[in-house]
């Protein structure tokens, strides 16, 4: 008997070693969110789809050892698969042609149904009957399937735990990215894989620089970033980091004539800390939504280390929409917040803020100043406002202090973290001190009556 040609169990194999080889960039989690375990016609290959399925969902990895651990019954196939190098590459084509096979064995299931129903018809009613059911049946399957596929709570709650205990394990793929401000992290409990971040601000605030800051601590961590600035070159972004790595400010650093050895020293230590890093930048402007969007899809791809897209800034991304302006901004919102979900790599934009901050009394900002669009307070995950008193109050008494105020966490607390600004960069500071500091001075108020004479 002929092999029918939608049956091919050496392709189905080949697409589950190139799910192993590949892990979880985005183009393989783009396939699993719509691919069915059914595509598969080998129960084999079905049962362990749907536990890399399981997997990603949990940790966010595909393993097949630890994959392994829990499918014993398949250990030697999940084995035998992930040596296949050859598929690694043409994952996509061979995830269509598996899509085209399942299509093709539902025709013949629907066929042979409707023949079934036809002759079994008792009337030519009844033969009718059957034969527009199996329209609308054949109607329902596509060649190029496009739809997402749903996901059973069942599957949900078994990741939930599969997470619980990667954690508990410390399996590091299962964490949330840890930002390295201690205080920041304890407040959010790191950043999620799916997060759209925002750090939002008046001009001369430091939104820039503290971007930087948190880039070289993910980064230290041993992380991947990838970095689009929009507004300043390559060689400034590089600058401002070495700087800061360096301890010295970016005006000594350019003031190279005046430099004493211990300028040279720092300079030096800066280079040498971030040699090596992870971190890529893109420094071209008038960059589109879809570009930035392809541009971190297929870097990410080639380079499964990055954990972090950092955009400077958000209103600098070059809007092809047509429509109002303030709702062409909530569409960029909407599509970062799709980049992160899509590729499960979270995303940190800056936003400037309204002038009507400057009108109020008290300078600190709120959700309601961001600039141009509602969409992004609805769209953020975590919104941080940056804010520091001496830039409208040169002798404060926070001078030198700047305040990251969470005004928005979709799965936490609001609230406070400070940090020392010195020399153009941010470092630690002792919380308690510097939130005495910030508090808002009480002016003395008058006498409401004054006190009678004697």
């Amino acid at each position: 008997m002929t092999t029918p040609v939608w049956k091919n169990d050496d392709l189905e194999g080949a697409v589950i070693g190139a799910l192993f080889l590949r892990n979880a960039d985005p183009e393989v989690l783009g396939i699993i969110s719509r691919l069915p375990p059914s595509v598969f016609s080998v129960r084999q290959y079905r049962d362990i789809y749907s536990g890399i399925c399981r997997q990603v969902r949990g940790t966010g990895v595909i393993d097949p050892l630890l994959l392994c651990e829990v499918m014993p019954e398949h250990s030697a196939i999940i084995l035998e698969s992930s040596s296949i190098a050859w598929a690694k590459s043409s994952l996509v084509y061979y995830v269509s042609v598996l899509e085209r096979n399942a299509a093709v064995r539902d025709a013949e299931i629907v066929i042979e149904k409707a023949l079934a129903g036809i002759r079994s018809a008792a009337n030519g009613e009844n033969a009718v009957e059957a034969l527009k059911a199996a329209q609308d049946a054949m109607a329902a399957i596509s060649l190029t399937p496009d739809t997402v596929q749903p996901v059973h709570i069942d599957d949900v709650l078994t990741a939930v735990v599969e997470r619980a205990d990667a954690r508990h394990q410390g399996m590091e793929e299962a964490k949330s990215l840890l930002t390295g401000i201690e205080e920041l992290d304890a407040k959010t409990g790191g950043i999620e894989p799916t997060d759209l971040v925002f750090i939002a601000a008046r001009p001369s605030m430091g939104k820039t620089e503290l971007a930087l800051d948190i880039i070289d601590k993910v980064s230290e961590q041993g992380h991947g970033v990838l970095f689009f600035s929009m507004e300043m070159a390559n060689i400034q972004i590089g600058e401002r980091m070495v700087s800061a790595a360096g301890g010295m400010s970016v005006s000594r650093l350019k003031d190279v004539a005046k430099f004493q050895d211990e300028d040279w020293a720092r300079l030096s230590t800066g280079v040498g800390r971030l040699t090596g890093r992870n971190i890529w930048m893109v420094d071209a402007t008038d960059l589109t939504l879809e570009q930035i969007q392809q541009t971190a899809t297929s870097h990410q791809i080639a380079h499964p280390e990055i954990a972090l897209v950092v955009i400077d800034y958000l209103l600098l991304i070059k809007i092809q929409s047509t429509s109002r302006y303030d709702l062409a901004v909530g569409e960029l919102s909407k599509g970062l917040k799709r980049l992160a979900k899509t590729n499960r790599t979270p995303v940190l934009a800056l936003s400037q803020l309204s002038r009507g901050v400057e009108s109020r009394p008290n300078k600190r900002p709120m959700n309601s100043d961001l600039k141009n669009s509602g969409e992004i307070e609805a769209d953020a995950d975590i919104i941080l406002m940056l804010y520091r008193d001496e830039v409208y109050n040169p002798e404060s008494p926070a001078k030198g202090i700047a305040e990251i105020n969470i005004t928005k966490q979709r799965n936490g607390v609001l609230g406070t973290v400070y940090r020392r600004f010195y020399n153009g960069h941010f470092l630690p500071i002792d919380q308690d001190e510097a939130k005495s500091k910030s508090a808002p001075q009480q002016k003395p108020q008058p006498r409401r009556y004054a006190k009678e004479k004697a």
